[in-house]
């Protein structure tokens, strides 16, 4: 994918986030209370690009806000929502991960903290599949988790995200 190929360059900062961790991010960005001006989101993900020229800026800048929209209009018209997840290989195995967007989802929601602290504890029970899988992205200990709990947390991920958006956006 050109646009995260972009994000893990040295074009971008080293904290920049990969295109799953973006995903993440935009979604807890999108479901959360307040709207976030692009120019703080778009330097949240990548932070100072340097851009070969125009046309890279323009192009980056477009595929970035364009998955904005894409999450934002899913969400908006209540279609299933699933999250961008990347494959990787361990020990010649392919496996779907999922815990890059769940750290992208976290960052966004530890971004508007303030704003995020009055959500009601069943709500923020909703908060607990990215949570739990954004874990196994820590350098800590990591946390036991086998792969059918692994997979339980994955299950309840659209679910969580629907029912936040639903929370923060019901009078709309």
């Amino acid at each position: 994918m050109e646009l995260d190929d972009f994000l893990l360059s040295e074009a971008c900062d080293d904290d920049a986030l990969s295109v799953d961790e973006a995903h993440g991010f935009l979604t807890a960005l999108i479901v959360g209370p307040e709207p976030v001006a692009s120019e703080a989101w778009l330097r949240a993900v990548w932070g100072e690009p340097r851009f070969a020229d125009e046309e890279q800026a323009k192009q980056m800048t477009d595929k970035l806000v364009r998955l904005y929209d894409n999450i934002e209009a899913t969400l908006r018209e209540g279609h299933p929502f699933e999250p961008l997840v990347v494959e990787e290989e361990e020990e010649g195995e392919t496996f779907e991960a999922y815990e890059g967007w769940c750290f992208g989802f976290m960052l966004g929601v530890e971004e508007q903290e303030a704003q995020w602290n009055p959500l009601p504890k069943d709500p923020q029970a909703l908060l607990a599949p990215m949570g739990q899988l954004a874990l196994l992205t820590s350098d800590e200990e990591e946390p036991d988790m086998d792969e059918a709990e692994y997979e339980a947390w994955v299950e309840l991920l659209p679910g969580a995200v629907a029912g936040l958006y639903a929370f923060w956006h019901r009078d709309m």
